[in-house]
């Protein structure tokens, strides 16, 4: 039998039922709370939808096989059925218990109340024998008061009455021969001694396996319980984080950040400790299952002992008693009343009658049960609602602050100029709304609501449930692209300011999305209107949209995974359209293929600590897309290294390009860049290089910075095969 530590459990258990695996949640389903609302007092409004999480999640358990399932075969042709067979058989059919069918879960409790009894009372015969051999042969006179020394019940034991006629028996006699004693300890004696012996081992190791058995089970069971309470825990505090986090639209970009990294973490141990949750349960079935396979051959024992027992005592007897038959005919009316008592014995009805006694004192357990997985908000103790706390009672105002500025200030304009049946005098009717407007823009909060107005409207014209990144986009007349063009970049100005990563990712996809076409017929977007500006050249902006894209689907899983049936497993690194095209928005505002897959390399290398063993795997899926198309087109994708619109461009493109000189380790290309690491060169030469340049073109870069400055007048043209790479992943 296999060895663990631990005593017996006494485990609440969940039968498993055949009516199979739930049926999993569509893509497109929003997350459920079947849990009872645990929203704080002051309820925010959700202004921020969860990213969907495109990483799919496993779902490996099985329904288990129900251990009630009886199998019913039907009679052959010409045989009798079971009731004509019960009617035509005159007599009672004997039912026959065991401890197997009738006593499977009391294993203590017959092992205290009938095995040791039974080992004693066997033990305390042969004493009795031995001690009565020895008195024969001295003629004590203390045989009288030996009859005392055996605990008997003779009133419901047949073979306790049988032993309790011997005891009077000897105290009738008080004096015995010596060789009556010899017969008794050569012939009785050494059989139960045999008996005593050999059953004393075999029920120490019955015991010692139980035992064994019972703490592995109990071990396995606390173990499961204890990572069932760690796993709701987890999931639930990473839930929480995930959705302040999401809805935390006014929030500071640094504390935002923080949260979002905090949100991370949380993800990461609540996957984790999914992890080891489901492995505990298979575990602990595993430990369930070895037990029920090895106890019935324990039941087997222990009842093929105690009926070997009783056999022997009742042989034991009756040879005690054919001796003095023998030798005491005195006495000849004592030992037939023994005689008698002891042919009356039966160990086996003893068993039965002992069993069907208490076979009904005890709720009997079924056996077959498994555990299965739990939804992770029923494991453990259940937390309360958070309470409302000044932090998060401003929260929720703020929120209503930048909802009332979403309905009252931003839509109706935002409205009346992005729809499809815009009046042609719409943008001169809003014109000092739109002016007003750019200039409110630098309050966080009305930034915030300016970048979900127009999220909204783009999604107005998609099917339901479409993220942002999947949209098609909305063609404008070119009037309208124009005024808007004043507000984008007052908005993306402030961002730039103020450091808003978020508002700044949010009109970094917007751009892409709005277009309008000239009267040449040819589609101006207006990603082309602020392709020139200079949050785009900065390299930490890069780095911290990814951290943020890459925190935000980490918060998205934790908040989906209420939604999906238990026992649902995520096994690949969560990942969101944003994420999945990353790189192609890097490489639509002109960065090379290169240095876009540098950055990458750069950000996760720097967050090793948050992401742990999931960079590389991130690397892959951010980059394997792209790369595929690089290596089709013979080249480094988009055209990041060109002049675009001017020597501006070039300029700022450059600065960003040097990020590929960290070196990132295992990173593509990190092995070319040690060398270039090693020599150092003129600030005038490393942009070039960056840029993949010659030397002596380094210097114009100068000149075209200063042109850059003014982008109401000179604005940029994307690079055209930048364009094409996002439109392609779109």
């Amino acid at each position: 039998m296999a060895e663990g530590a631990g005593a017996e459990p006494v485990m609440s258990e969940v039968v498993a039922k055949d009516e199979g695996v739930p049926a999993q949640p569509g893509a497109g389903d929003q997350p459920t709370n079947p849990a009872a609302d645990s929203s704080p007092a002051v309820a925010a409004p959700d202004l921020a939808p969860v990213p969907k999480l495109n990483s799919s999640a496993d779902w490996p358990w099985k329904a288990a096989a129900s251990a009630t399932a009886v199998d019913v075969t039907p009679a052959p042709d010409g045989a009798p059925a079971v009731g004509a067979l019960a009617e035509s058989s005159a007599e009672p059919v004997e039912v026959v218990l065991s401890f197997e069918k009738n006593m499977w879960d009391r294993f203590e409790f017959v092992w205290q109340q009938r095995v040791e009894p039974s080992q004693r009372l066997l033990e305390q015969l042969t004493e009795v024998l031995r001690s009565r051999a020895e008195l024969e042969r001295k003629y004590g006179e203390s045989l009288l008061s030996m009859s005392g020394n055996i605990s008997l019940n003779p009133q419901g034991n047949t073979v306790h009455a049988s032993v309790e006629a011997v005891m009077v028996n000897f105290r009738n006699r008080g004096e015995q021969s010596i060789e009556l004693g010899e017969q008794v300890d050569a012939d009785i004696v050494s059989s139960l001694e045999t008996v005593i012996k050999q059953h004393r081992e075999v029920s120490q190791r019955i015991f010692k396996d139980v035992q064994v058995l019972a703490r592995y089970c109990q071990q396995q069971r606390h173990n499961h319980d204890k990572l069932a309470r760690r796993y709701g825990a987890r999931c639930l505090e990473a839930e929480l984080c995930a959705q302040e986090c999401i809805q935390g639209l006014a929030m500071k970009t640094a504390d935002r950040l923080k949260l979002a990294q905090k949100s991370t973490m949380l993800s990461k141990q609540a996957r984790n400790a999914e992890h080891e949750y489901y492995a505990s349960i298979d575990q602990a079935n595993k430990a369930q299952k070895l037990y029920e396979q090895h106890m019935p051959a324990v039941w087997a024992a222990l009842q093929d002992l105690e009926e070997k027992r009783g056999r022997c005592i009742k042989d034991a007897l009756m040879k005690l008693a054919v001796y003095e038959t023998s030798w005491l005919r005195n006495l000849q009316y004592d030992l037939e009343a023994v005689v008698k008592i002891s042919e009356d014995a039966d160990a086996c009805k003893d068993l039965q009658a002992f069993i069907q006694h208490h076979m009904e004192q005890g709720e009997q357990k079924k056996r077959g049960v498994q555990l299965t997985p739990q939804a992770y908000w029923t494991c453990g103790k259940q937390k309360e609602p958070p309470k409302t706390t000044p932090m998060s009672k401003q929260q929720a105002d703020v929120q209503k602050v930048i909802k009332r500025f979403m309905d009252e200030e931003l839509q109706p304009p935002l409205r009346a100029l992005l729809s499809a049946d815009a009046a042609p005098t719409a943008v001169e009717d809003w014109s000092s709304r739109l002016q007003q407007l750019r200039l409110n823009v630098t309050d966080a909060r009305r930034r915030a609501a300016l970048c979900q107005v127009l999220r909204a409207e783009l999604l107005a014209h998609e099917n339901q449930g479409t993220d942002i990144e999947n949209a098609k986009g909305i063609t404008i007349p070119q009037g309208t692209l124009d005024a808007l063009v004043p507000l984008t970049k007052s908005a993306l100005d402030a961002c730039d300011e103020q450091s808003d990563i978020w508002c700044g990712r949010d009109l970094m996809v917007i751009v892409n999305l709005i277009r309008a076409e000239a009267e040449d017929g040819k589609q101006i977007s207006l990603l082309a209107r602020v392709y020139n500006h200079a949050l785009w050249n900065k390299v930490t902006f890069w780095e911290e949209v990814l951290l943020l894209g890459l925190c935000e689907a980490h918060a998205a899983e934790a908040v989906w995974r209420r939604s999906l049936p238990p026992g649902s497993q995520f096994t690949t690194p969560a990942m969101t359209a944003f994420l999945q095209r990353f790189l192609g928005y890097m490489m639509a505002f002109g960065i090379s293929f290169d240095q876009a897959r540098n950055s990458v390399w750069a950000t996760l290398r720097k967050n090793t600590t948050l992401l742990g063993a999931s960079c590389k795997p991130y690397a892959n899926l951010l980059l394997q897309a792209y790369e595929a198309q690089a290596a089709a087109g013979g080249g480094g994708g988009g055209g990041g290294g060109q002049a675009v619109g001017g020597g501006g461009s070039s300029s700022a493109r450059g600065n960003f390009g040097s990020i590929g000189s960290t070196g990132v380790a295992g990173s593509p290309g990190a092995a070319s860049q040690q060398g270039a690491a090693q020599s150092p060169m003129p600030e005038e030469d490393f942009e070039a290089v960056a840029l993949g340049l010659p030397a002596e073109d380094a210097g114009g870069t100068g000149t075209g910075s200063q042109d850059s400055g003014d982008e109401e007048d000179a604005d940029g043209e994307p690079d055209d095969e930048g364009m094409k790479e996002l439109a392609e992943t779109q």
